[in-house]
């Protein structure tokens, strides 16, 4: 039997139809209920067989949202299956277990976002996601707060030898955090990503002969945002280069996470990549997300507390 969770709709702003498939019936109905408050036509099924036979192939779906661990065909199959058959169709992967050991498997079925069920459940972390994906609307850190949030401050970063200052200023001015080195540390990292590969499109190859001694024009310039609230804070780092690509993402993190028979990681000696497994060590949240030729934004987020300090999810688009 096909559980599905329908909701009488009106307006045109409510006619995304999410299908939610997970083997856990107590999760499944707990995310297809919370969906369903939020105006989505929200279907579910117990396993890919019944979502691929009884569902996908029946109903206009906008989203999928599968577990990874179920019986039977698992959800890196099912949604390279969908992708495949439906590729207009977003794609969510859903687990309780560490992201991390499954970056082989995202980087093979080209996989951006891996959502975690963690405890308590981040409700408005999941609603957000949804809201970016099915909406084709991923830029922009203010879909993180509420809408009177007034703690917006926006920076423009010209110069590739202010990084450090630049990264001093920008965490000084928010509340009193833990951890500030580290911040400094990640802010730096993706911020010489976006000026030298971003907007000046150096070679990572040639590094050592980088020259720091310039100022990029206000068109070229590094757009830094800031905000906070009682929860958290985040931080917005945007080029408009676009030249980094999702594979790439998972490639350089992989080669990160993938160690040798002599327990290193077999990208320890890459020329580049490494500064996105450091924010993702340091940082509660990074979000990648990219429009090719457009424009790179990375939005990094960090709880104040240790309420979601569990194992991280995976956020990289690309539209």
């Amino acid at each position: 039997m096909i559980n599905t969770t329908e909701l009488t709709i009106s307006g045109d702003d409510k006619e995304n139809n999410i299908l939610v498939v997970d083997d856990e019936p107590e999760i499944r109905d707990m995310i297809s209920d919370f969906l369903s408050d939020e105006d989505y036509n929200v279907y579910s099924a117990p396993d890919a067989k019944t979502a691929l036979n009884e569902i996908l192939g029946k109903e206009k779906i906008d989203l999928v949202l599968s577990d990874i661990n179920m019986p039977g065909m698992k959800g890196f199959e099912l949604l390279n299956k969908v992708q495949e058959i439906y590729p207009e169709i977003k794609r969510v992967l859903i687990t309780a277990y560490n992201v991390e050991n499954y970056m082989e498997l995202a980087l093979k079925y080209d996989v951006g976002n891996i959502f975690v069920k963690a405890t308590p459940f981040n409700f408005n972390e999941l609603k957000t996601l949804i809201y970016n994906l099915v909406n084709n609307d991923i830029f922009g850190i203010k879909k993180y707060f509420e809408p009177d949030n007034e703690t917006f401050k926006s920076y423009l970063i010209k110069q590739g030898k202010q990084l450090e200052s630049e990264a001093q200023k920008i965490v000084s001015e928010l509340p009193i955090i833990d951890k500030t080195s580290k911040i400094e540390l990640v802010i730096i990292e993706l911020l010489a990503n976006a000026i030298f590969y971003g907007a000046r499109k150096e070679s990572a190859v040639q590094k050592q002969n980088w020259d720091f001694d310039f100022e990029l024009s206000d068109v070229e310039a590094i757009s830094v945002v800031s905000m906070y609230d009682s929860e958290k804070f985040a931080i917005s780092i945007t080029d408009k280069g676009g030249k980094l690509k999702k594979h790439d993402v998972l490639y350089w993190l992989h080669r990160q996470l993938a160690f040798d028979s002599g327990g290193l990681p077999i990208g320890i000696y890459d020329s580049h990549g490494r500064g996105f497994y450091i924010a993702r060590q340091y940082i509660d949240r990074m979000i990648i997300n990219m429009a090719r030729n457009k424009q790179t934004e990375i939005i990094i987020i960090n709880y104040f507390s240790n309420i979601y300090s569990g194992f991280k999810p995976l956020y990289i688009n690309e539209i």
